[in-house]
């Protein structure tokens, strides 16, 4: 099962912090929801264990991620592969930063292809789960870059 996601939101940092913080593997880890454990390999790889809940479908998801096409300060995509409770994962998502004032415009997108147990579920309920967790993910972003 595939879908897209997409967005845009400000936040109240400069536009050099929020590309340093969004692509560095500390700070993006510190923002994912349920987050169970994590491996930092360097500075673009990093390694997450995430509990998953949705319907019938329960568990962990290991997932794997990337950093790339890095063009600061700016532009940068985050590939990440994954699987569990029943499930693999591909997301794709980048996003692009233009300075607001003293703020940030962060537009955003990403693409995901599910299968197993999880793409099982139906489209508007996992579209609507994905839709949830992306939310408190950029409320953590946010809540952490103005503070």
């Amino acid at each position: 099962m595939k879908f897209h996601l997409d967005g845009k939101y400000t936040v109240n940092s400069p536009v050099d912090k929020t590309f340093e913080s969004l692509t560095t593997p500390a700070f993006m880890v510190s923002c994912i929801p349920d987050l169970q454990s994590n491996t930092i390999h360097d500075s673009d790889h990093f390694d997450a264990k995430i509990r998953v809940g949705i319907s019938l479908v329960k568990g962990t998801v290991d997932m794997k991620f990337a950093l790339q096409d890095k063009q600061p300060p700016s532009h940068a995509k985050l590939i990440g592969d994954g699987s569990g409770a029943g499930s693999k994962m591909h997301i794709e998502s980048v996003f692009d930063l233009s300075p607001n004032g003293n703020s940030t415009l962060v537009i955003w997108s990403a693409d995901a292809d599910l299968s197993g147990l999880i793409a099982g579920i139906g489209g508007s309920v996992l579209k609507g789960q994905s839709e949830k967790q992306v939310n408190q993910i950029f409320y953590n972003i946010k809540s952490k870059l103005e503070a």
